[in-house]
């Protein structure tokens, strides 16, 4: 018996969450580097160096870039060669304030990943382990969930479900 998501279709597995972030991350990760430049630019005519300026709009590119996405079609960019969509949980379309509370619930677990792997490094092994068993039980919980939601999808009301390309048809 297959699971049913709310918001329309079949919930999506990590492999397809994971291939989908991956792609979205490099394309991200190509913007964040003309952002990059341009930085370099503005930190020669100042004088020194904006990293805290430059995080700062490198985290609002990445919301402007998700958002815009995500309260228009749906999809990303990855998301559509994975075939996902975002859907409310009644199976609408995502408003921007889902769109956000998503994005920075998401934010929130990245950061926290990044120091506490801050702190693995510092303080060695126990805590890389403690880490690893972090991460492993909230991707397990997630799994474990009827509709396989992570806590980002759950706090904001959204899902994603299975959204297969459409055949093309003949005039």
């Amino acid at each position: 018996m297959a699971v049913r998501a709310t918001g329309g279709g079949e919930p999506v597995g990590l492999v397809r969450r994971f291939g989908a972030m991956i792609y979205d991350g490099l394309l991200l990760l190509a913007l964040w580097m003309v952002l990059g430049l341009l930085f370099v630019f503005l930190g020669n005519l100042v004088g020194r160096p904006m990293i805290p300026l430059q995080f700062a709009v490198n985290l609002l590119a990445a919301w402007l870039f998700l958002a815009w996405f995500w309260t228009r079609t749906g999809q990303t960019l990855g998301m559509q060669t994975w075939q996902i969509r975002l859907r409310d949980d009644a199976g609408g379309p995502v408003t921007v304030w889902r769109a956000t509370l998503r994005y920075l619930v998401a934010l929130a677990q990245w950061l926290l990943l990044l120091f506490v792997i801050h702190l693995a490094r510092e303080y060695g092994a126990a805590v890389t382990i403690a880490v690893t068993a972090l991460v492993l039980v909230g991707l397990g919980i997630s799994q474990l969930h009827p509709r396989r939601l992570m806590l980002h999808d759950w706090l904001s009301g959204t899902v994603l479900v299975h959204a297969p390309r459409q055949a093309a048809t003949a005039h």
